[in-house]
């Protein structure tokens, strides 16, 4: 039986990918006491979390404790960075078979079902398993672009590519981007802008990410400059469905309000990063089963 976190008393709601996608981003942090403050339950053990998440392709565990002293194991295989890379696949159901090449391709082998993976931090260990659903299902063929992700990976954009954006952003890594998501031209090198598009909970996005042109004078435009980080904790909440509310208090924790009528019409949320602006286009999508 999943413990009630203070979280789902604040927020009104069941823990699912999001808590553990943000549980890890916590973690790469060392940002403990906000960890403990939201994710562990007053009935509980004061250092220690066990959260347990049910996706339509996979049932995920964390457990995350603290230890009295520092534990040194073969067993930490890797770290948040990654397992949250790999959380967000298994939630956008990409195929086994590719998260198994990713995790592999880190030097990293836990066999087919269940995968476990490992790592510390200091004192703290974490603990991820996630066992596959059978029959597993698969997502419907979808048509894939040019760009190198979509071709080496034979799928279409989703949520872990604009999160994966978003945090190359953070990080100044254009360079990346362009190359995972930039189209070639007749002469060898890439157009000035990358454009991403999907479907995340029932919002359609576009995602424009390019160069700045050199001696221009800039306007802010309203609703910028939004952190990727701001940007990104509105993809998930959009992606996993949360309410209206939780939504927009993404927005209010940072300073800035944002008409409720936004999220049922459309919105464009803008950041410049030194020479390469991003701009997040969002519109609340039709209908779809």
């Amino acid at each position: 039986m999943q413990p009630v976190f203070p979280i789902s008393e604040i927020e009104h709601r069941d823990v699912d990918g999001f808590d553990l996608i943000y549980v890890l981003g916590l973690m790469k942090e060392y940002n403990w006491k906000h960890i403990w403050k939201r994710y562990v339950p007053k009935t509980d053990r004061p250092d220690t979390i066990s959260m347990y998440v049910a996706s339509s392709h996979y049932f995920m565990e964390l457990h995350i404790q603290q230890m009295q002293r520092i534990i040194l194991s073969e067993k930490f295989n890797t770290n948040p960075f990654f397992l949250q890379q790999v959380i967000q696949r298994m939630t956008a159901g990409h195929d086994h078979d590719l998260i198994l090449e990713k995790i592999q391709k880190q030097g990293m082998d836990t066999g087919d079902n269940p995968v476990s993976l490992s790592c510390s931090l200091g004192a703290t260990i974490v603990d991820f398993i996630a066992n596959k659903n059978e029959p597993f299902l698969t997502r419907p063929q979808e048509p894939y672009g040019q760009t190198f992700v979509e071709q080496s990976e034979k799928r279409a954009l989703d949520i872990f590519d604009l999160s994966s954006t978003l945090y190359l952003c953070q990080q100044n890594l254009s360079h990346v981007i362009f190359r995972r998501y930039g189209i070639k031209q007749a002469s060898g090198k890439y157009a000035p802008e990358v454009r991403l598009q999907s479907r995340v909970g029932d919002y359609d996005i576009d995602l424009l990410f390019y160069l700045l042109p050199i001696q221009r004078e800039l306007v802010i435009p309203p609703l910028g400059n939004i952190s990727a980080f701001t940007m990104h904790q509105v993809l998930e909440r959009m992606f996993f469905r949360h309410s209206p509310d939780l939504i927009l208090s993404e927005f209010s924790r940072v300073g800035l309000t944002i008409p409720t009528e936004h999220l049922s019409s459309e919105f464009t949320l803008s950041r410049y990063i030194n020479d390469t602006a991003l701009r997040l286009h969002i519109r609340k999508g039709e209908f779809r089963t």
